[in-house]
């Protein structure tokens, strides 16, 4: 029997199980990073859109009627982070609607919305409305 071969043939088996081993935890690890990311970015964009609702209803407190209101804010070198907020009359009162838009650059990475629908005008949370997340 020739042995020299047999040492060979088993060097490149173990090499190629460790290099498929590495290889697809690699991407394991690459799924994870992304998935971190986009949790990251729909928190942001919810947050900023929730806190656009926050900013309409104290306009909403200082003078009862519909407006609309734009800002944005710096998120670091590259990201930007832009909400619009509208207030809209409605016969039950004032329906509030938050749009957040996270961008990178030029590039569109997330949107959310929320409303608050039968805003009262009444002091304190009592007249806030019906939080609801607008698709």
């Amino acid at each position: 029997m020739n042995r020299r071969g047999f040492s060979l043939y088993l060097t490149f088996l173990v090499t190629t199980i460790v290099f498929i081993l590495v290889t697809g935890s690699q991407q394991i690890s690459r799924t994870s990073l992304d998935l971190g990311r986009s949790d990251a970015i729909e928190t942001i964009v919810f947050h900023g859109a929730d806190g656009g609702l926050e900013r309409g209803l104290a306009k909403l407190r200082q003078n009862f009627a519909p407006f609309s209101l734009n800002y944005s804010s710096k998120l670091g070198k590259y990201r930007e982070l832009q909400v619009t907020i509208a207030a809209d009359r409605v016969k039950s009162g004032i329906s509030l609607k938050a749009t957040a838009v996270l961008f990178e650059g030029s590039r569109e990475v997330s949107r959310r919305s929320l409303v608050r629908s039968d805003v009262q005008n009444q002091p304190g949370r009592t007249g806030s409305g019906k939080f609801v997340e607008a698709s």
